[in-house]
């Protein structure tokens, strides 16, 4: 655990010292304010359109499905591919580090950014609720933490099929084409063909929704649960094979 202590740290420095990482955090924490800001304003226009205890929610469903999405695509693009191409990849892996700690470091790096961006969310939107005057009671802030911890795990898997895909380029812009391509054509699939959605761990960004809904059973939780467990197991299994036979 001590050998993979440094590599961590240091792969979180790389990610934080990026701009572009910077600025995905700075817009993620400001847009529910402005939002909040917006909606409070336009109440006595708008009447039914308000700020309410469901805000933390609403947002969540926004960013998984959009937002999460797309800065997870930009860190996997810089981790990986970019990282090949500018050859930084061979520098990291001329350390006495194993393949499996470099590829294990950024993993974990990913999602240590994806958990710090829901951090904010649900911090940012509970005080909005709180300035609002809509501030959640205790079963309703109990919900709220069960259902971003449901989007951390959606998230992961996600995060899991795309450092897969990441394997088979060596440019940051084609991974980013291919993959936001890849995306839509997965959210578009179950329009056509209904049973894509259940085998594909792109239909589930909103799936926090099922734990919050009274009407879904305990074995249909559990049965998703353990599909997003496996595909994110099977995905980092693959990435790692394909990371583990690149040549640098």
């Amino acid at each position: 655990m001590h050998r993979w202590r440094p590599g961590y740290l240091n792969e979180l420095y790389l990610l934080f010292y990026r701009k572009k990482v910077v600025m995905f955090a700075i817009f993620s924490a400001l847009l529910p304010i402005l939002l909040a800001i917006s909606l409070h304003a336009l109440q006595p226009v708008l009447g039914l359109i308000a700020i309410s205890q469901s805000f933390p929610i609403e947002m969540l469903s926004i960013y998984t499905s959009i937002w999460i999405p797309l800065v997870i695509l930009t860190i996997i693009g810089d981790l990986f591919p970019n990282e090949l191409a500018s050859k930084t990849l061979k520098l990291a892996l001329l350390r006495p580090n194993s393949r499996f700690q470099v590829f294990g470091t950024k993993v974990a790096a990913l999602g240590t950014g994806i958990a710090g961006i829901l951090i904010v969310l649900g911090i940012v939107t509970f005080i909005c609720n709180l300035f609002t005057g809509t501030s959640a009671n205790f079963s309703e802030t109990v919900a709220m933490m069960k259902a971003y911890l449901a989007a951390y795990m959606s998230m992961i898997a996600l995060s899991a099929l795309f450092v897969f895909v990441s394997q088979f380029f060596k440019s940051a812009s084609s991974f980013m084409v291919f993959s936001l391509v890849l995306y839509a054509a997965a959210k578009i699939a179950p329009f056509l063909l209904s049973s894509i959605a259940s085998f594909s761990p792109v239909s589930y960004t909103d799936w926090h929704m099922l734990w919050l809904s009274q009407t879904v059973s305990t074995g249909k939780l559990l049965t998703t649960s353990l599909f997003l467990v496996s595909s994110c197991m099977l995905f980092m299994a693959l990435g790692y094979y394909k990371f583990d036979r690149k040549e640098v």
